[in-house]
């Protein structure tokens, strides 16, 4: 080694980019996203639906909704235990609390996304044409566009799949989890089509939005867990550390 050679330096203004996982900006973002979801669910959708939407009809019948996300919904985080239970058999370092803020920041984009399309479009559920000429429509039978269901099962089904096979690589158990999680969140989201409280195509592009976020938001938070720096904020003070392994 090379005694004079400048130590290496950190990334530059490292410490100041969107790091989803680490817990000195989570005590900041968590709370600014949340209030930021309760913003946006403030809203009102528009009088009429918007392109593409504004000239649909929606005579369908109001079908009970048999609320699939209730034993679902249970059923896809229960399975998130076994798999941070196996996680740490494999690796007793791994980051569990930090992959759970992660799963909390997933959530949290999920829902900005999907009210923020609820309450642009303001696409009528399938029903809404039938209630209104009875009276009976409420603001969120105009709240169609896209199923939150949907894209919140598929987000959680996205980020844990993803956490299953980067921890377990390609095992047999880490399939096993995939398929619990993806097959519980087609559960849920078809069953908001057939019982009409959505489109098939709320429910197709919720699945695309949810999966999308999850994807990345692991990817995000799964790079700040495996990296050597760690960002400490304090009043008129910003520090870094740096742990380096020589060979």
């Amino acid at each position: 080694m090379n005694c004079d050679s400048p130590p290496p330096q950190p990334p530059a203004a490292a410490c100041f980019f969107y790091a989803p996982g680490r817990w000195e900006q989570d005590i900041y973002t968590i709370p600014s996203e949340a209030a930021l979801v309760a913003l946006i669910s403030q809203q009102n959708p528009p009088a009429k639906p918007r392109w593409p939407f504004e000239n649909e009809t929606a005579n369908a019948m109001r079908n009970p909704s048999r609320h699939p996300g209730n034993f679902a919904g249970t059923l896809a985080v229960a399975t998130l235990f076994p798999l941070a239970g196996h996680v740490l058999t494999q690796n007793p370092d791994f980051k569990i609390f930090t992959h759970l803020r992660g799963m909390i920041h997933s959530h949290l984009w999920t829902e900005a996304a999907t009210s923020a399309a609820k309450v642009y479009f303001g696409r009528k559920r399938p029903f809404y044409d039938t209630v209104e000429r009875r009276g009976e429509a409420r603001r969120d039978d105009r709240l169609s566009f896209f199923s939150g269901h949907s894209s919140h099962a598929f987000a959680l089904a996205s980020y844990g799949s993803q956490l299953a096979f980067s921890e377990l690589k390609d095992s047999p158990s880490a399939w096993l989890y995939a398929t619990l999680l993806h097959g519980t969140a087609t559960w849920i989201a078809t069953s908001r089509a057939i019982d009409k409280q959505h489109n098939w195509s709320d429910v197709l592009a919720g699945a695309a939005v949810g999966s999308t976020i999850g994807y990345f938001t692991f990817q995000r938070v799964d790079n700040v867990s495996r990296s050597p720096l760690t960002v400490a904020f304090e009043p008129r003070r910003v520090s870094l550390q740096l742990k380096m392994e020589l060979q």
